[in-house]
């Protein structure tokens, strides 16, 4: 057999049973990357969503008690009840785009003040 009709075979070795290959490390280390990412994502979600219900639940009974409550009251009030381990653990949520994110959260007229404290807890560290 002639060196082209070798080729030719080869060729169509190679199409009708394609090579399997190996994932590299670098594959392997994408993906787990990317399964950690997701991980990472999802708990942070579930964090903001936890501390957005957390926030609203404490606003809408401040604002059972105390209606005309101010920006600075509500935030002194949802600070005192909530612990400083669990703030903790909400702030280390708070990433690029949580803003947005905890919207999806939180009533829309809890928004504003929702964030502001978080953003006060935020600074204060």
């Amino acid at each position: 057999m002639g060196a082209f009709a070798m080729k030719v075979k080869t060729i169509e070795q190679k199409i009708h049973k394609p090579e399997v290959f190996k994932a590299t490390d670098n594959q392997v280390l994408t993906k787990q990357l990317l399964e950690e990412l997701h991980k990472a994502r999802n708990w942070q979600q579930q964090m903001l969503a936890e501390a957005a219900g957390e926030l609203q639940q404490l606003l809408q009974q401040l604002e059972q008690t105390n209606p005309t409550a101010t920006e600075a009251q509500q935030t002194a009030f949802v600070t005192a009840a909530i612990t400083p381990t669990r703030r903790e653990q909400f702030l280390g949520a708070l990433q690029a785009g949580w803003q947005e994110l905890i919207k999806e959260f939180l009533d829309n007229s809890y928004h504003k003040i929702g964030i502001a404290t978080l953003e006060w807890w935020k600074n204060a560290d």
